[in-house]
């Protein structure tokens, strides 16, 4: 609730116990309005999807050359296995 309006009549028969309660529910609104607009609003956050279709920048794989692997042909057979 803003400062310049007045603060509610209630009217119909409630007692002070009830004007009471539903003087602090409104209170409790007005505050939980007023954090709100104090807080600055946050960029949606976007679907998995929605990421998945960004480019991004990929680690370009590493030539052989440098895992030193042997070629093929110098592999020796397993033992136990016809060739």
């Amino acid at each position: 609730m803003r400062d310049a309006t007045p603060p509610p009549e209630i009217a119909g028969g409630a007692g002070p116990h009830e004007t009471a309660a539903i003087m602090a529910v409104l209170d409790h609104l007005a505050a939980e309005e007023a954090a709100a607009r104090a807080t600055p609003a946050s960029r949606p956050r976007q679907s998995s999807w929605v990421l998945a279709w960004r480019p991004r920048q990929t680690v370009a794989p590493l030539p052989s050359h440098n895992y030193n692997a042997m070629p093929w042909a110098e592999v020796e057979p397993a033992e136990g296995l016809d060739p």
